[in-house]
């Protein structure tokens, strides 16, 4: 590898947050600039993270029966009550396989980079991803997007629930759903669509009604119509670059008759890294 310490990926200087940003603010900061995690700090000192996906999970905690008991108000609630203590973090001079790899086996999309006790950096996957581009010219075996994809790929149905959706993804922690109606793709819905489809996190427990409301709509509602997809035979590479065109992180691959055979994701690709630069 040329470059492949993690201080020649890192995004800086790093847009941060405070124990006492509200959970409103936050989601404006992930949804205005683009980026999935925020690292929190106090006193210049990094302290935790509050992540898209944790976001998602405050969201739908309010509207479960056992958290109704719970003094903060939806519309009150700070970083400091949802963050994540103690996250993991990587060093400048760490290689980038060995971060990739903590993302790929810990599930997560940014690790905050510390030198000397000091927040200086951040890792995400779109950096991991432009990292790709620049090394991959020297792999001596190219690889097809068909060698890195999963062909097992979860859906559900148009009629489903945004409620469903929800705890689908939850319980196999993806972050999309393909939308099949019998044997067709007709859409696809992301954690960032139902995070976008649901009102209780701008609002109180006294629109808990109108939430559930919403929740029990079907995903056609909101699904994704017009669909990026790839060829099973298409260079890895290629992958790469229209996850990063077009900001997305999965990719649904599809044959010739345009068929569903599987699907290719940020997870899959930081596979690759580990086994081609480790």
């Amino acid at each position: 590898m040329k470059n492949g310490l993690v201080k020649n990926w890192m995004s800086s200087p790093v847009v941060t947050v405070t124990r006492e940003t509200s959970l409103n603010d936050a989601r404006k900061m992930i949804s205005e600039k683009q980026i999935r995690a925020l690292p929190v700090v106090d006193n210049d000192q990094l302290v935790g993270i509050v992540t898209r996906r944790g976001l998602l999970r405050v969201d739908l905690s309010f509207l479960n029966d056992e958290n109704r008991h719970l003094e903060t108000d939806p519309a009150d609630a700070k970083v400091g009550d949802v963050l994540t203590l103690n996250p993991i973090t990587v060093f400048p001079q760490s290689i980038i396989p060995k971060a990739a790899r903590i993302m790929l086996e810990n599930k997560i999309t940014a690790l905050p980079v510390m030198d000397g006790g000091q927040l200086i950096g951040i890792l995400t996957t779109s950096d991991l991803l432009r990292f790709i581009l620049s090394e991959y010219p020297d792999v001596k075996r190219k690889q097809s997007v068909s060698h890195y994809m999963t062909d097992e790929v979860i859906s559900l149905e148009p009629h489903s629930t945004l409620l469903e959706a929800h705890t689908l993804m939850g319980t196999k922690r993806i972050r999309s759903l393909i939308v099949m109606e019998g044997e067709n793709m007709v859409g696809l819905v992301t954690r960032t669509d139902l995070m976008s489809s649901d009102p209780s996190r701008l609002g109180s427990r006294n629109n808990q009604e109108l939430s559930l409301k919403i929740l029990t709509q079907p995903v056609e509602k909101i699904m994704s119509r017009d669909l990026i997809t790839i060829l099973p035979s298409a260079p890895v590479t290629e992958a790469v670059e229209l996850m990063l065109k077009y900001k997305i992180h999965c990719l649904p691959v599809v044959d010739a008759e345009k068929k569903l055979v599987g699907i290719i994701t940020e997870s899959d690709l930081f596979l690759l890294i580990v086994q081609k630069f480790f």
